[in-house]
């Protein structure tokens, strides 16, 4: 059985994920990151590259399919960086905290797995996140594991070559995370 998957994944021209749970968008559960991208490396793994699409199903009537890097930048941009979805994560406090560090978590696990991550979208999150003092502060105060985690996600986004920046500042804000919980 194992062989007979790899030849599918090996040979596959496309992957197709339908999300049909209008709560959640591919940024907000691990699951999304590690179905879609665990598929995109076990094909590169095995030579290939087939094309990434996301269908959004939530609302029948409208169904919607994009390429995953589309739904990827749709997600940071209308959602994860939205100062009303941030405000309202902040009063739920550690919960809220919690919230979005998964966010940031989960853009580096499709980063990770995936070439469906331009690096802006990390700028933008960062600028939404640890670039914003009121936010930075906001997650160290809450929830100091969420703000590490955080600050983590995105200094692994540097090492690994994810995201570059042209900011000094952005390494001094993680390390300045980092530091606090200690």
């Amino acid at each position: 059985m194992p062989e007979a998957l790899a030849a599918r994944v090996a040979t596959a021209d496309a992957f197709v994920h339908t999300q049909d749970t209008p709560e959640q968008d591919l940024l907000d559960a691990d699951a999304f990151a590690e179905h879609e991208g665990g598929f995109a490396a076990a094909a590169e793994l095995l030579g290939n590259r087939p094309a990434l699409w996301h269908a959004d199903t939530t609302r029948p009537e409208r169904s919607k399919v994009r390429a995953l890097s589309a739904e990827i930048a749709r997600v940071v941009r209308s959602r994860a960086t939205n100062p009303r979805w941030i405000t309202g994560q902040m009063r739920h406090g550690h919960r809220g905290a919690a919230e979005i560090a998964e966010t940031v978590g989960n853009l580096l696990a499709f980063a990770a797995t995936t070439d469906a991550v331009a690096p802006r979208a990390f700028d933008l999150l960062f600028d939404a996140t640890l670039g914003d003092d009121r936010v930075r502060d906001f997650l160290v105060d809450a929830n100091p594991a969420a703000a590490v985690a955080t600050a983590r996600s995105f200094d692994e986004a540097l090492r690994r070559g994810f995201w570059v920046t042209r900011r000094n500042s952005v390494s001094g804000r993680i390390a300045e995370t980092l530091e606090a919980d200690r």
